[in-house]
């Protein structure tokens, strides 16, 4: 199997250039000509392999990209493309709070308060925003990964050699951060094969999703049985997962927007100037035998606001506004509840019987021939 990438072509490398040959002396990188899987070697965790990627997408999405772009670079690709995305979503967020919290100066104080007051339920809404919408898909993409053996999310280093431009001639192999399933038709499933971490034999992975899937031990050609399943469980895990992400979104927005929040302080030094005189009034009471009430950091303080709010979003600050919040909390853990009950329980599980049945009808002790 062949895979092409734009137009770049192969023929192009430079194979004695010094940052081809150095990295294949030194023995760092073992794998700099070929695609690899990222963290499916036991020495990498799965949650510093991710900030890896992250951080380095982002580095390159704000400095290294944009530059190729605006030079009409020919090694600028659509994976360029796509992660300068990160680019006006960052931006754009920072915008969001920053535009009622930095120009509040500017105002008179009834508006330079009604500013503040907008703008910490913006800025908890954006970063509840993105959050939430993150972490809601591990509530269906963990269960699948924990019961059938199947990450959609895998990530493999992709080796990309690039075109000579400028009289450059070195420093021609990049690297990209793909997933195995990036494209539920056309998987990397050469990077499943002869793994050492799905164990010596060349089908490791697929019989590991085999056994899981309820097939035959001795099952044989796991993986041309197994493929057609995995692709069914990726397309199912990542539908519900973004539907769901979206509503959970939404929801972590609309906690933001409730009262508590209001009047949240945020400032460091204010906070540092409420805790001196949270001490000069204990030391004063302590003399007079009274007591004070505790003073609670940011952190307390935070929780509590959180839980307060959580309990408006869902009940109402009255009667008539109750119902927005319980149809969005109860759609996003409706959806939530739904994409694992479609994911986990194998509904075609009878057909695949009858499918193994027909199978075995061959006799493979006989002899047989091909014409």
């Amino acid at each position: 199997m062949v895979y092409i990438t734009g137009v770049q072509s192969n023929n192009s490398v430079n194979m004695h250039s010094p940052s081809f040959r150095s990295k294949r002396k030194s023995g760092k990188n073992k794998c700099e000509n070929h695609d690899t899987l990222m963290y499916a070697e036991k020495k990498k965790h799965p949650v510093t392999t991710g900030i890896k990627i992250q951080a380095d997408k982002l580095t390159k999405a704000f400095t290294e990209y944009p530059k190729k772009g605006f030079e009409g670079s020919k090694n600028a690709n659509f994976y360029q493309f796509l992660t300068m995305g990160m680019v006006p979503y960052l931006t754009g967020s920072a915008m969001m709070i920053g535009v009622f919290n930095a120009a509040s100066k500017f105002f008179d104080t009834p508006a330079a308060v009604n500013a503040c007051k907008l703008g910490k339920k913006m800025g908890i809404g954006v970063i509840g925003y993105g959050i939430l919408k993150t972490l809601s898909k591990k509530f269906i993409e963990v269960p699948v990964n924990m019961k059938y053996g199947i990450d959609v999310n895998l990530p493999y280093n992709k080796v990309v050699y690039e075109l000579p431009e400028k009289d450059n001639r070195d420093n021609l192999v990049k690297h990209e951060y793909h997933k195995v399933f990036e494209s539920v038709d056309f998987p990397r499933w050469d990077l499943l094969y002869n793994h050492e971490s799905f164990g010596p034999e060349r089908n490791g992975f697929f019989n590991r999703v085999a056994k899981k899937l309820g097939m035959d031990e001795d099952l044989q050609h796991s993986d041309q049985k197994t493929k057609p399943k995995i692709k069914e469980k990726v397309i199912q895990t990542k539908l519900f997962s973004t539907l769901s992400s979206y509503l959970w979104a939404a929801t972590g927005v609309g906690i933001a927007m409730q009262k508590p929040w209001e009047t949240l302080v945020v400032n460091p030094k204010q906070r540092l100037s409420d805790y001196k005189n949270y001490r000069k009034l204990a030391a004063a009471a302590k003399e007079k035998g009274q007591q004070v009430a505790k003073y609670n950091n940011f952190v307390k303080d935070f929780g509590k606001r959180f839980a307060a709010s959580c309990k408006e979003f869902v009940n109402g600050s009255s009667k008539k506004n109750n119902i927005a919040g319980r149809i969005l909390l109860g759609s996003a853990i409706g959806m939530t509840l739904l994409g694992n009950f479609v994911t986990l329980f194998d509904f075609n599980k009878d057909k695949g019987s009858k499918t193994q049945a027909s199978i075995s009808l061959i006799d493979d002790s006989k002899e047989k021939v091909v014409c």
